[in-house]
């Protein structure tokens, strides 16, 4: 792991700990983008103060940006809690208590706001925990798993099969329960059938859109093992 040399905070100090005690070799050195890497994986680490801030001036908005033009897989991790980064509001001057909490409580949403925002426009994963040391332990245990062989297919529960084989089929694609199975057989006849249609075709099954009227050719037509 590689820990920005400008990283001198009670996280980076714990991420030490944690990969010391994890056997994980580290080393400090400049980074141009985020805050921890190993291998295509970034990390921008803040404080719920840091991120607050960065989110009033959009700074956040640009390193996102830098990170996904220079990584696979990108990361915010935020930690700390939302009352401890306004407590500041209290020492401002010429400002009451009633706006106080009118401005603690827009900060608030603003932190809603922005998670949610960089959850669906973006492709970095926020993750925000409330302390650094539950960060650190996160940070150091993403390092720990990712050359790990992980076959989610194991630990997914399996459909409860039916008398249909033709439904068991059908089911094993994503986007198709039980109903929808039933409802294509009945249509259509027969998995052969299905098989020579168009998506549009696919379609006119109440429930079914293109996404997985796509995904039911693709798995019936492939010559190739599908996986979902």
């Amino acid at each position: 792991m590689i820990i920005d040399s400008r990283e001198n905070s009670s996280l980076s100090e714990e991420v030490i700990t944690c990969c010391e005690l994890a056997g994980i070799d580290y080393e400090k050195k400049f980074i141009e983008v985020g805050d921890y890497t190993f291998g295509d994986v970034v990390i921008e680490a803040k404080s719920m103060a840091d991120f607050l801030a960065s989110v009033r001036n959009k700074r956040i908005f640009n390193q996102i940006s830098n990170m996904e033009d220079n990584y696979g897989k990108c990361f915010v991790m935020v930690y700390g809690n939302i009352s401890k980064a306004t407590e500041y509001l209290n020492a401002v001057k010429n400002m009451n208590y009633y706006q106080q909490k009118q401005w603690a409580e827009k900060l608030r949403r603003m932190v809603y706001g922005a998670i949610s925002a960089i959850a669906l426009n973006t492709n970095t994963t926020p993750i925000w925990v409330t302390s650094h040391s539950e960060a650190a332990n996160i940070i150091t245990a993403m390092r720990y798993n990712m050359d790990k062989d992980v076959d989610l297919q194991k630990m997914l529960p399996k459909k409860v099969r039916s008398d249909d084989v033709r439904v068991d089929i059908l089911t094993q694609i994503t986007g198709i329960s039980l109903d929808k199975a039933n409802a294509l057989l009945e249509h259509f006849g027969s998995v052969y059938e299905i098989a020579g249609l168009e998506v549009k075709d696919i379609m006119v099954i109440e429930g079914i859109g293109k996404v997985t009227a796509s995904n039911i050719l693709d798995a019936l037509r492939s010559r190739i093992e599908v996986k979902y």
